[in-house]
């Protein structure tokens, strides 16, 4: 029998198996140490190009949903287009551009009697990333009263840093100021839907007067029709047909596994089918196929009128709905005795469900009040440990957001308020990971920022050194809360102990991690609420705000600098000119809901930018420069000299 062996020799980084380095990859933390292993040896450079951007990004961010990467490059550029975004949410590093009609276009919506609509138009907005071979391109689109206008902007590939811009006046297509305005846009983000020529991106576009199409995206037929949606052809009965008019489209969205979409009017909700080989396609003339010169359409496969649902109790209007699994739709209702309700679609019909319960812990509201769910966001856990993915974000006219995973009996699992603004509610939700989440205000144009409170992958603040110090500046939260201490004064962190520096441990605190509202640029004329959030992905570094006559961009500092001068989108009738503002904000404590009003008193101090380069004021002083970079706030926040 051959014994087994042992080498005498010492192992050595260049010894050891591939799979040993894997395992020690997904404990990098920072991508300076995955930086410092590549240039440890050529074999190592060799390993991390291949595959250990990757395992740090899918490490370290594990809970965003990445868009496609083709290249064992990109991957590195991935891992600091993310470090770096990270960075700079947590110091408040942003730049914020309004997108807004020229002047002599500005507030110019006119109906078919010639004279001006006196509400501003109000801007909604979604967007998508996609990819055509090496072009990367992110998708945006928006409607503006009743005109409609889109962005293809190339992040990769020959047309890289290329934007073209698209527009179509609703008057050309029939369509009149105020009652034919856009209400609900949803990009199509799956092709196998689309309809007609598969290789252009298209839209779904529900309006105010009960107007629901499928329309092109492409650059030589922008805004054209392709298809039709319809309300049921054989309503059961007068009242029926009442309800079931296809009139004032408030809310859609796509069920992307079953192939279906649903939209709401006021009182009803319709599902169609996208699946080519479900639903007939029928011409102008009510027959199967298709008619040239007519856009087709399609009958919806079902129909339910909540309104005069014994189940749902009373409520003023569908405010709006979201697909929160492959066969349960939420929908949001206003002024409603059961706002929040689970629509359940099962092969013998529809199930209604309610959330548990609409007040938490410390709210002495009973079930008899009237209350308003005014956004809904499905947020995906199975990330998590014990996540399932069945959790929903939702925020309420009492300036709470609630979150409810659905398979527990829990009437909230978690609550989340602006520790300053208590009360104002929520226009809109969107999820960047899960790591935080931003919140449009239903009174005005701020944002709100907050930390989910989960574990993170990944800090910025694991790559400055150590010190016996604590993060400066030290906030000051509108709620009075006890400062966190730490007892132990170490300067420098032990890891071979398992102990950390003061100001590594106290860096990861919520204290030092407040949540933010920041403000956004309005129009002269008045002051907008925010009416729809949308970004192309996850690990995208920009996300647009829908307002009144503008539509806002926001992007982490390192990702773009703004520019000092206004730059022009499309040089038509309908240009838009782009133009960089300066971020105001504050610190607005944990997130967490506070039980007494009284215990939010503080008003906390504001932070405003100033554009600047402190690059040669700090030459010749790195103690300086250091100490800036170790701030919590951003250099353009910073209130020294």
């Amino acid at each position: 029998m051959e014994l087994l062996r042992i080498s005498d020799e010492a192992p050595s980084l260049t010894t050891l198996p591939d799979d040993i380095f894997y395992i020690v990859l997904t404990y990098l933390d920072t991508a300076k140490s995955v930086a410092n292993l590549a240039a440890s040896s050529k074999g190592l450079h060799h390993l991390v190009t291949e595959s250990g951007w990757r395992i740090f990004v899918k490490s370290r961010f594990n809970t965003f949903k990445l868009s496609e990467v083709s290249s064992v490059h990109e991957w590195r550029e991935r891992a600091y287009t993310l470090t770096s975004q990270s960075r700079d949410w947590d110091r408040r590093a942003l730049a914020i551009s309004a997108i807004k009609p020229v002047a002599k276009h500005r507030g110019r919506v006119f109906n078919r009697f010639g004279t001006s609509q006196s509400i501003p138009s109000n801007f909604i907005v979604d967007a998508h990333h996609q990819r055509k071979g090496n072009d990367a391109q992110e998708l945006v689109f928006w409607g503006a009263g009743e005109d409609i206008f889109g962005l293809l902007r190339h992040t990769r590939g020959p047309k890289a840093s290329n934007d073209e811009w698209f527009s179509s006046r609703g008057a050309t297509a029939g369509y009149h100021s105020g009652k034919d305005d856009v209400t609900c846009v949803s990009i199509l983000k799956d092709s196998k839907y689309n309809y007609g020529q598969e290789s252009e991106s298209q839209v779904l576009v529900g309006r105010a007067g009960g107007h629901l199409h499928l329309l092109s995206m492409g650059a030589s037929n922008f805004g054209d029709a392709l298809l039709k949606f319809r309300a049921s052809c054989n309503p059961s009965s007068e009242l029926d047909a009442k309800a079931l008019r296809q009139a004032d489209i408030q809310s859609l969205d796509v069920n992307y596994k079953q192939g279906t979409l649903a939209a709401a009017t006021k009182q009803s909700i319709l599902t169609y089918s996208l699946n080519h080989d479900v639903q007939p396609v029928r011409n102008a003339n009510g027959e199967d196929g298709l008619e040239t010169g007519a856009t087709p359409y399609v009958w919806a496969d079902d129909a339910l009128v909540l309104k005069d649902d014994s189940q749902s109790g009373a409520f003023e209007f569908i405010r709006t709905i979201k697909f929160v699994n492959r066969d349960t739709l939420a929908v949001g209702l206003n002024k409603g005795y059961k706002p929040l309700q689970y629509l359940k679609y099962t092969p013998t019909g529809v199930d209604i469900s309610f959330a548990a319960k609409t007040s938490n812990d410390h709210d002495t509201t009973n079930d008899h009040k009237l209350r308003t769910a005014r956004a809904i966001l499905p947020v995906d856990t199975s990330s998590l440990g014990n996540g399932s993915g069945n959790a929903v974000l939702s925020a309420w006219d009492d300036g709470i957001i609630r979150l409810q995973d659905l398979r527990t009996p829990s009437p909230v699992d978690q609550i989340f308020q602006d520790n300053f603004d208590l009360s104002t509610p929520i226009n809109a939700l969107l999820s960047r990971g899960l790591e935080r989440f931003v919140a449009g205000s239903a009174y005005s144009s701020v944002l709100k920022v907050f930390d989910y409170r989960w574990p993170k992958g990944y800090y910025h603040t694991e790559a400055l050194p150590c010190g016996n110090d604590e993060p400066y500046p030290a906030p000051r939260p509108p709620t009075i809360v006890t400062e966190p201490s730490f007892s132990d004064d170490r300067t420098a962190c032990d890891y071979m102990a398992g102990k950390r520096c003061r100001w590594h441990e106290l860096s990861q605190h919520d204290y030092y991690r407040p949540n933010f509202n920041t403000w956004l640029p309005v129009s002269a004329r008045n002051t907008s609420p925010i009416y729809t959030l949308a970004s192309p992905s996850d690990d995208s570094p920009t996300f647009f705000a829908g307002l009144s006559e503008m539509l806002v961009e926001i992007t982490p500092k390192s990702s773009t600098r703004p520019a000092t001068q206004p730059s022009f989108g499309p040089a038509k009738d309908l240009a838009y000119v782009r133009q960089a503002d300066r971020v105001t904000l504050i610190e607005n404590g944990s997130g967490f809901a506070v039980d007494d009003i009284l215990q939010s008193q503080r008003v906390p101090p504001m932070y405003r930018q100033i554009f600047r380069d402190l690059t040669e004021r700090d030459r010749g002083h790195p103690e300086r420069a250091i100490w800036r970079k170790r701030n919590r706030l951003d250099e353009w926040l910073q209130r020294c000299a």
